[in-house]
């Protein structure tokens, strides 16, 4: 079993994983500990960034683990359960715990919201923007418009 360092709030922990329990020890102290984790979302993942949160949730709790970016792969081979990476921001999961709670979510429901979020990213970046070429942009216009005509920029002090 290995260690992967990371914090909890403010407090420095090793967390350790062993089939679909996680344990976060301070020393040979546990502080904490999930035994049927259902999935593990990694937040704030950035070039710029050192660190970035593995957010943990077991049904019942979730557990925001803050540690270095060069452990995502770690977690990801240790881990049991899906392991979702997300981008910068950071999601709401204050709202997120209301509505699953509300609405009794299970373990499918997540993976669901998590698969559904995943697909819509990956069909709204159509990769680089590139301006059309000048036949597509010939098309765009019928045979009766004309372009508009550039006017030129005025100061408002004239």
């Amino acid at each position: 079993m290995s260690k992967i360092t990371g914090r909890i709030g403010k407090n420095f922990l090793d967390c350790s994983f062993s089939d679909s329990k996680v344990v976060f020890k301070d020393k040979d102290k546990i502080k904490n500990q999930m035994t049927d984790v259902w999935f593990i979302y990694f937040q704030r993942i950035s070039k710029n960034l050192k660190t970035c949160d593995a957010v943990l949730f077991d049904g019942n709790a979730l557990i925001e683990f803050t540690t270095a970016q060069k452990n995502i792969d770690n977690i990801s081979d240790k881990a049991t359960c899906p392991v979702y990476l997300g981008g910068l921001d950071p999601l709401p999961w204050k709202r997120l715990l209301r509505e699953a709670n509300k609405h009794k979510w299970h373990r499918e429901d997540w993976q669901h919201m998590f698969e559904d979020t995943a697909s819509e990213s990956e069909s709204d970046s159509d990769g680089d923007w590139n301006p059309p070429s000048e036949s597509e942009s010939e098309e765009e216009l019928s045979d009766d418009e004309e372009p508009a005509a550039k006017r030129p920029c005025r100061r408002e002090d004239e």
